[in-house]
């Protein structure tokens, strides 16, 4: 079908101007705190604001997903994006800064829930993983790629029209995003009738839903893809160059194609995992058991790090396991979207990503901490922040593995219930026809 992959690349634009949003800020920096006169604790508090707003927004907006249609709004969080984003012409203190980047951390927060719950309509469960990786790509791009674009936009034209810019970009995707179908004409033909997300329950269900010991493990996945994330982005760079020996110019391009690399190993995956799925009609003997031996192998590369004394090999290893960390995301989302009754998707994706973004929070000042307590030892501080990510890789692949049994799942008479009607609905389009 054309028009979904259409839905689809729309969706991986907006996970672009997503994190484009999120880095032109740290990118911005220098510029921003001398115009404005800030103190390092002072910018460090604009980014922390984010991170709380983001939080809020995940749950309330993501929770709309259970009474308005998806596809308004992702259209409404965008303009919340341009709204943020433009109002840097009138930010003259650091409380106006922060208020920007909590406008836009509250909208930003809902983002890949809302973004779930639209793809859900147009790909069926075999489909997802591959689609959901391409979406996902979006983010690596607009973390990496577009660096060199808002480095030069700010460089040229300024901060403030940067940001405008940005805000120009996400109306543009708004208006355009308009004028696609809400849903597909026929509807979807799920091959898997047991899962979860073909079937809906009541609001009230929803902490029944959250406490499943199997959703709660993907939970708990994505607070560690959250972590490392956001020590990848805080801390990889200077490990690149203090404990591997790099020039800051070859870091950068080495960084950088990990990135690639890493989008590109993710949607294979995804591909390779939908093929698993449509064959063995089993979320454990696919997505599940791909996303364990993901963990599996993360955690063996970032140990091996702290053991070896070459820089290629420390370069080496680290990027095995930065390669496994851009996994994470797409085959966590894909099972959420899986496991969770459909009409609970999004608000359930609002909670569990408020809860990683502490880790957000925490993640890179706890490596920072753990640095400082080194002293003068740094590799013994980077090891020791090391050691905390190969824990919760080895935690989160532990829980998996418990709790995989324990999945929500659509009863017997739920699935007859559901066989008649897509029998009644193909008939009525062979009628049509």
């Amino acid at each position: 079908m054309h028009m979904r992959w259409m839905v689809l690349v729309f969706l991986f634009l907006l996970a672009v101007l997503n994190y484009t949003d999120k880095s032109v800020l740290g990118l911005a920096a220098e510029p921003i705190m001398s115009e404005l006169g800030l103190s390092y604790d002072e910018f460090g508090l604009v980014g922390s604001s984010f991170f709380a707003a983001y939080a809020v927004g995940s749950i309330v907006l993501g929770t709309l997903t259970y009474r308005f249609n998806s596809k308004y709004l992702l259209m409404m969080i965008a303009v919340g994006w341009t709204v943020s984003l433009a109002s840097a012409y009138f930010v003259e203190t650091l409380a106006h800064l922060i208020l920007l980047r909590v406008v836009l951390g509250f909208f930003e927060g809902s983002t890949l829930g809302l973004s779930i719950v639209h793809l859900a309509r147009w790909f069926t469960s075999s489909q997802r993983g591959f689609a959901v990786a391409i979406m996902t790509s979006g983010t690596t791009v607009g973390t990496y790629l577009a660096a060199p674009a808002l480095v030069a936009g700010i460089t040229t034209v300024g901060w403030r029209h940067t940001f405008a810019l940005l805000g120009v970009a996400s109306l543009l995707w708004a208006i355009a995003f308009f004028f696609m179908k809400e849903e597909p004409d026929e509807p979807l033909i799920e091959d898997v009738k047991s899962l979860a997300s073909n079937k809906n329950v009541p609001f009230k269900d929803i902490v029944k839903v959250f406490i499943n010991p199997y959703v709660l493990s993907i939970v708990v996945v994505g607070f560690v893809s959250m972590w490392i994330t956001t020590w990848v982005l805080t801390w990889a760079p200077t490990y690149l160059i203090q404990i591997a020996g790099l020039e800051p110019t070859r870091m950068s391009l080495i960084f950088a194609g990990m990135g690639i690399v890493g989008t590109v190993f993710a949607i294979c995956i995804g591909k390779f995992t939908d093929g698993l799925f449509k064959r063995k009609k089993s979320l454990i003997k696919s997505y599940d058991r791909v996303l364990i031996t993901v963990l599996v192998i993360g955690s063996l590369s970032f140990a091996m790090t702290t053991l070896v004394a070459s820089p290629i090999l420390a370069c080496v290893f680290l990027g095995i396991g930065l390669i496994m960390n851009t996994s994470l995301l797409p085959l966590n989302t894909t099972i959420k979207s899986l496991v969770i009754p459909k009409n609970l998707v999004g608000s359930v994706t609002g909670i569990s990503l408020s809860i990683a973004s502490m880790a957000g929070i925490i993640g890179p000042w706890a490596t920072g901490y753990l640095i400082t307590l080194a002293g003068d030892d740094i590799r013994a501080g980077f090891n020791s922040g090391v050691v905390v990510i190969v824990s919760l890789y080895v935690v989160s692949a532990t829980v998996l593995l418990l709790t995989r049994k324990l999945k929500i799942t659509a009863t017997e008479k739920e699935d007859a219930l559901r066989a008649a009607e897509d029998e009644e609905e193909r008939m009525k389009v062979a009628v049509e026809q």
